[in-house]
């Protein structure tokens, strides 16, 4: 699942090395529910706290070739929630690959963000698994806001 919080026009996304933005999120761990779980990526992503999940804005599937010799197909559904509130606890707890990608949360509007992942796509360099996917959605988000 993933986490849409806004602070007027802009957007909480999380920047990588690459240039790129992707939604704060991951996967629910076992015993947690949707919004156990997206609290707590705030939390070990963005270093954000007191976030309350609301609506479901929709969803997304992905299947590509698996990484893996032992599977043909990789799969994941992706559960974009609406977000509020939220305040700035401290220092990011990432797993070893988002500390890789230097994960940084930044607040940027949806066009910064559509420009910045065009651009990475356009260059071909550094891109990431999920940034059609993000992209996308961002575009979606555009389309529907005032």
């Amino acid at each position: 699942m993933r986490g849409v919080l806004f602070d007027g026009p802009r957007l909480l996304l999380l920047s990588s090395r690459h240039g790129d933005f992707k939604f704060p999120g991951g996967g629910v761990e076992a015993g947690e529910s949707f919004t156990e779980a997206l609290v707590r990526e705030f939390q070990e992503e963005c270093g954000y706290g007191d976030v309350v999940v609301g609506a479901e804005l929709g969803t997304t599937r992905e299947e590509v070739a698996a990484e893996e010799a032992a599977y043909d197909v990789f799969g994941m559904t992706s559960y974009y929630f609406a977000c509020t509130g939220g305040a700035a606890l401290g220092a990011q707890q990432l797993e070893g690959y988002e500390a890789d990608l230097q994960l940084v949360p930044q607040w940027v509007t949806m066009a910064e963000a559509l420009a910045a992942n065009r651009a990475v796509l356009a260059s071909g360099v550094g891109v990431m698994r999920w940034l059609v996917r993000e992209t996308a959605v961002l575009s979606w988000l555009d389309a529907r806001t005032p």
